[in-house]
This record gives C-alpha cells, structure tokens and sequence, in this order.
C-alpha cells in the first residue's frame, strides 16, 4: 500500500503544475537543483532567488504529501521520504546531489 501510495505521490508531485514542473527540470538541467536523498531538492550555489524559492514551495509541498502518506500508513515522515528519494533518483540519476 506504502508503494503505491509512494508512486500516485511522486506522479502528482511531477505533474501537479505543469508549469512549475518545466522550470523544475529546466533548472535540474542546467545544475541549480539537484535531489537530496532526504526526498527534497537543493538549490545549488549561485541558484537565482526564483529558483531558491520554487525550490522551497516545492519541498513545502513535499513534506506535507510525505507527512499524508506517512500518518496514513502509519510510518515516519522520514521513510516516505527516503524512499520517494531513492525513486526519484533512481529514475533520473544525473540529478542526485553530489
């Protein structure tokens, strides 16, 4: 159930704004955002103030899903979030934080 739970999660997290998810991976493309392991993005040093601050909207947005989908499945915020990580990065390696 967890799994599944992880996989609607991490699709409406790719697709709950389409203009939002564009930038996104406009910005992990040319380097100012990259996915922690923690199961939240990183602005990278010399990141524009707007991407620091879609990059914080969307962690916001993120932890209050983990914190959903943990309290539903009665497991920490911390393990939906390791385990949405190692998805995520696991699907698109090149941005994992180095």
């Amino acid at each position: 159930m967890m799994q599944r739970s992880l996989f609607i999660l991490i699709l409406a997290l790719i697709f709950a704004n389409t203009a939002a998810a564009a930038d996104l991976n406009a910005a992990k493309a040319n380097g100012q955002v990259c996915e922690q392991t923690d199961g939240y993005l990183r602005a990278n040093a010399g990141a524009m103030g707007d991407v620091q601050e879609m990059v914080g909207i969307i962690n916001a947005k993120r932890r209050a899903e983990y914190e959903k989908i943990a309290n539903k499945n009665n497991v920490t915020l911390d393990q939906v979030a390791r385990l949405t990580a190692e998805k995520v990065i696991n699907k698109a390696p090149q941005y994992r934080c180095q």
